[in-house]
């Protein structure tokens, strides 16, 4: 069984993101990279710092069997440190292995470590994936606008059985 783990990047994590983005031509497209755009280990870790701060985020590279084939953020923790967003996106090659569902399972336990008892995420309609993901979690799903959805966790300790 392929183990999943998450860790802060750093240069080869970087380096393996960069390469994912610049081949990934599915990923590419979800993730708005114009034809050419190309980028490397510096840019990739340079929008880690650009982008996590002002969103109160900690982003992780997501790791199967330590080849990097995501990301997932911690993100928009509230001020009493109670609730955060979660976000994510993986490689074309690596989803529909249940990889992006284990990720989660991992972030919701970083959460939970560090005191965030809720968690949550808006997802478009037609993002189907990524709804099972949350509703496999036990998550509770509101219409918040035309087409897009926002799921509400509570973490608790049941969230294991929810996954395997």
């Amino acid at each position: 069984m392929t183990e999943i783990t998450i860790r802060e990047p750093g240069q080869t994590e970087a380096e393996q993101l960069a390469a994912m983005m610049c081949n990934d031509e599915v990923l590419r497209v979800e993730l708005g990279f114009a034809a050419g755009d190309l980028l490397t280990a510096e840019d990739v870790l340079r929008e880690i710092v650009e982008w996590c701060p002002p969103r109160r985020a900690t982003m992780y590279a997501i790791l199967a069997d330590n080849t990097v084939i995501g990301t997932i953020t911690l993100s928009h923790r509230s001020p009493d440190g109670l609730s955060a967003q979660i976000g994510y996106w993986i490689g074309s090659r690596y989803r529909r292995f249940g990889y992006c569902t284990k990720a989660c399972a991992v972030v919701l336990n970083q959460a939970a470590s560090e005191g965030i008892v809720f968690v949550s995420a808006t997802i478009t309609f037609d993002n189907i994936p990524s709804r099972r993901i949350w509703e496999r979690l036990g998550a509770i799903a509101s219409e918040i606008s035309p087409g897009q959805f926002q799921y509400r966790l509570n973490i608790d300790t049941n969230l294991h059985s929810k996954i395997e």
